[in-house]
C-alpha cells in the first residue's frame, strides 16, 4: 500500500497518543507523539530557568538543544531520558505555555515536517492538520469532553498511586484548555477538513474503532483499500 500521513489533533487527555500507538500498529505506521516533544522543550527550558517571555532567550536556548526520539518510544533530550517526567501535570502545563512561544513552534514544526515528509507517520498534537501536516491524507479531531477526560487522568492517577483529587484534575484540564485555545500562535480549534471523534463516551477499542472506519473510508475513496 502507498505511504501515506494521519493527522490527529484535540484536546489534552483525549487520549490521542493511546488512540495513536494502536493505530500505528494497525496499520503499520510509525507515530510521532508531537505532545512529547514539546514537553521534552518545555522541560529543557524550565531546568535552564529561560524566561517564557524571552523569545531571544528561547531561541538561543534551542540551538543547542538535542532532541532524540528513537524506535523504543523513549524521549531524550541532550542526553537525558525524559520519558517518565514529562508525563506528569506540571511539564503539561509547562509546555501549554512554551508552546505558544514563536521560536519553539518553529523549531518543532519543521522538525515535524521533516520526519512526516518520509510518509508513514500518525501525527498527534495540537494543530497537526492545518499547520503541521495540511496535505495529510487523513485528518481526525479527537474530543472529549472535560469532565471525561478529568475522570480518566483522575482514575489513571489513583492506579498509579498518586493522591489527587479530581476537582484539582478538572481544573488543570480547564486551565489548560484555556491556554491551548486562546494562544496567539497555533491555537487548538477543530479543521475544516478534520472528521470529529467525540470519545467521551467510548472505550479505548470503541474509539480506535471509529477512528478505523474514518481511515477505511478515507482510503477506499483514494482507490488505496
Amino acid at each position: 500500500m502507498k505511504k501515506f500521513n494521519i493527522a490527529l489533533d484535540g484536546p489534552s487527555g483525549a487520549g490521542k497518543s493511546s488512540i495513536a500507538d494502536q493505530l500505528a500498529e494497525i496499520y503499520q505506521m510509525k507515530h510521532l507523539d508531537t505532545g512529547a516533544m514539546y514537553r521534552a522543550i518545555s522541560w529543557l527550558l524550565n531546568q535552564e530557568k529561560i524566561d517564557p517571555e524571552n523569545d531571544l532567550a528561547i531561541e538561543n536556548a534551542l540551538k543547542s538543544a538535542v532532541l532524540d526520539l528513537p524506535e523504543d518510544g523513549r524521549v531524550i533530550i541532550n542526553g537525558i531520558d525524559v520519558s517518565e517526567i514529562i508525563r506528569t501535570p506540571e511539564v503539561s502545563m509547562l509546555a501549554s505555555l512554551y508552546a505558544s512561544k514563536a521560536p519553539v513552534r518553529q523549531k518543532m514544526v519543521e522538525l515535524q515536517q521533516k520526519i512526516a515528509s518520509r510518509q508513514g507517520f500518525i501525527v498527534d498534537g495540537r494543530d497537526i492538520c492545518d499547520v503541521v501536516l495540511p496535505d495529510a491524507l487523513v485528518k481526525i479531531y479527537l474530543d472529549a469532553s472535560a469532565d471525561a477526560r478529568a475522570k480518566r487522568r483522575y482514575l489513571q492517577d489513583l492506579e498509579n498511586g498518586k493522591s489527587v483529587e479530581y476537582e484539582e484534575v478538572l481544573r488543570q484540564i480547564e486551565q489548560r484548555d484555556y491556554q491551548d485555545r486562546h494562544r496567539a500562535i497555533s491555537p487548538l480549534k477543530i479543521s475544516d477538513q478534520a472528521v470529529v471523534i467525540d470519545s467521551s463516551q467510548l472505550n479505548i477499542e470503541q474509539t480506535v474503532a471509529k477512528a478505523c472506519e474514518v481511515v477505511n473510508e478515507r482510503l477506499k475513496k483514494e482507490g488505496l483499500l
